[in-house]
């Protein structure tokens, strides 16, 4: 059964949000529309759209693969009548990970508020096995990732259930300059919401960070602190990640700020690509004193960056070389020949 939901749409923002099962919501998913009365003016049935993630139950629609990756929307002019459905063009076994899921550390689904946690496949054998017969259920017990997709056995016997992968993220390159046009007009004191005055703020900046200017004029002055921006609501409104801990700016605050791409290290290693430089640089230099010195500034950055964050399920290990039935091969790792 193809994974379906009703939703609603706004024309002033062409945004859509969904009233009911939010599963496979992410950027690139081919869908359809339909409705029991008027589509929304803008969308037709029986045509094959692309979804744009927004948030866990909001995003908007585009023509092709190529316009949702790059956060071109459809144009939404009315929000319709009566009630509108959107499904799933197509369900296999398996289903594309997120197109920024890099590796994947653990499942979790959720069924009418109970939270399961599938076990990974131990091997491709293992997963088929579970295959030979057609069987569903609402208690999931396995993964598997396979090129670019992942699976979950049994499969599921009923829409709805919430499904949440958790892991590694793909890095993309920092090559877009910052973005400082305008000024920060209006944020509050633990709310997710920043406005701007003479922004233009656009779709493709969902995902980049924004830090308001810490200065010394208190009317004006941000907490300077990184915050990831979610969701674009207009070209003067977006939505950060965290509720934001500085002191509240009120209208007409003109406050300075950056809109720019965030590395994935953890700010306290963002220093380890220079010194991985620096250690290069010196080393073809034949200076094997400062080759040797960052080296071990090198060593011991890297050693405390996985020590603290990594976790051993993203490990490039395949097997453990022990041996036996319940031996783990890391299904990121796996490929279909």
């Amino acid at each position: 059964m193809a994974p379906s939901s009703t939703f609603t749409a706004v024309a002033a923002t062409d945004l859509c949000t969904i009233t009911g099962d939010t599963t496979f919501i992410y950027t690139g998913v081919r869908c359809t529309v339909s409705s029991a009365t008027t589509l929304p003016a803008g969308l037709a049935a029986s045509t094959t759209y692309f979804i744009i993630y927004q948030s866990a139950s909001t995003f908007n629609l585009a023509t092709s693969y190529a316009n949702a990756l790059a956060g071109t929307v459809i144009d939404i002019t009315d929000t319709g009548t009566g009630t509108h459905t959107i499904t799933i063009a197509s369900v296999s076994r398996f289903q594309p990970l997120p197109y920024d899921m890099d590796q994947v550390e653990s499942v979790s689904v959720v069924v009418s508020g109970t939270r399961y946690s599938p076990k990974p496949a131990p091997s491709r054998k293992f997963w088929d096995n579970l295959h030979y017969s057609s069987y569903t259920s609402d208690t999931p017990e396995y993964w598997w990732v396979e090129n670019g997709k992942f699976g979950i056995w049994p499969s599921q016997s009923n829409d709805g259930n919430q499904i949440a992968l958790h892991g590694k993220i793909r890095v993309r390159d920092m090559n877009r300059a910052d973005y400082t046009t305008g000024t920060v007009d209006i944020v509050t004191n633990g709310s997710v919401e920043i406005t701007g005055s003479s922004t233009v703020w656009t779709a493709p900046m969902v995902g980049r960070w924004i830090r308001i200017t810490h200065s010394d004029t208190a009317a004006s002055s941000g907490d300077g602190q990184w915050y990831e921006i979610v969701r674009r609501e207009s070209d003067t409104v977006i939505q950060i990640d965290r509720p934001y801990g500085g002191r509240s700016l009120t209208t007409g605050a003109g406050a300075a700020y950056i809109v720019g791409d965030m590395g994935q290290l953890p700010e306290s290693s963002q220093d380890l690509p220079w010194i991985y430089g620096a250690w290069r640089y010196w080393l073809k230099e034949r200076d094997t004193e400062r080759a040797r010195g960052f080296k071990e500034l090198l060593v011991d950055g890297v050693s405390t960056l996985f020590t603290t964050y990594s976790v051993n399920d993203t490990s490039m290990i395949l097997d453990d070389g022990m041996g036996g039935a319940s031996t783990l091969i890391n299904p990121n790792l796996t490929l279909n020949l």
